[in-house]
């Protein structure tokens, strides 16, 4: 989606497949304020608009206006998580990683492994699965009438009876099997994310950091008096090369000025 609000209101509407006319039947905003909005000739939106707005789509108002990627809201009731008490108890009191966690519900197979342990639990599959074991009963039972009238065949047959009684499966087995199959690709997909996760700066690096930016404030301090505004700049130029985007330097300018200012 995009970062501004005219784009990520048009995103998100038409991702919902609703048309401008249908947003401002359902949020009360008039139709021309909507299209001024996303085609971007209102300069600013009123707190008002965006309340509604962020409130219908379910988002934050600061995700609407284009100042986090994060579209949860930050006041989430915890109710509506829909989390027993102890479920809850478990993440907020730390005996559960919380990391680990994220990375699991995050893995595109985890709806589907959620859905198969609610068959699982429900046993739905059973009436098919005893259909196919009665044609395998009904297999086996024919090979036995064969056997009564070619006793010749009978140690072949034999071998074809274990075999089909060996293919015979309830239920909860094959629930099982598919939940651990798919429990095992969430595994691997949590474990190539970890093993891809940028590596922590160490101890030589941040010295090195630090080292090169004092450099650069010294070398200023040579001229002139080193002001908030430099220091700002030389810590968020080094951190650029890291590959902050636009934006993120801006969000990282403005709070490095006010933590330099706080300082003074």
């Amino acid at each position: 989606m995009g970062g501004t609000i005219n784009e990520r209101i048009g995103d998100l509407r038409t991702s919902m497949n609703l048309t401008q006319t249908e947003l401002s039947e359902k949020t009360g905003i008039p139709i021309s304020v909507i299209s001024r909005i996303e085609s971007g000739k209102t300069a600013t939106v009123g707190h008002d608009v965006v309340a509604k707005l962020a409130l219908f789509f379910n988002v934050s108002a600061d995700y609407l206006l284009g100042l986090t990627d994060v579209r949860m809201r930050k006041n989430v009731e915890l109710s509506e998580l829909g989390l027993s008490n102890q479920a809850l108890f478990q993440i907020l009191s730390g005996k559960v990683n919380s990391q680990i966690l994220s990375m699991m519900i995050e893995s595109k197979n985890f709806p589907r492994f959620l859905d198969y342990a609610q068959t699982y639990f429900e046993d739905a599959n059973a009436p098919a699965f005893q259909s196919r074991n009665a044609m395998i009963d009904f297999g086996i039972d024919a090979l036995k009438d064969f056997v009564r009238e070619k006793p010749e065949a009978r140690r072949e047959a034999n071998h074809d009876i274990n075999r089909m009684n060996a293919e015979k499966i309830t239920s909860s087995e094959a629930s099982m099997i598919k939940l651990r199959d798919i429990m095992m690709s969430i595994l691997r997909d949590m474990k190539e994310a970890y093993d891809n996760k940028p590596a922590d700066m160490d101890t030589s690096q941040l010295t090195q950091m630090m080292n090169t930016m004092f450099e650069q404030a010294d070398a200023i301090r040579q001229e002139r008096p080193v002001t908030t505004e430099d220091m700002t700049n030389i810590v968020v130029n080094y951190l650029a090369q890291t590959g902050l985007d636009e934006k993120a330097q801006e969000l990282l300018k403005e709070l490095c000025l006010q933590m330099f200012k706080n300082t003074d």
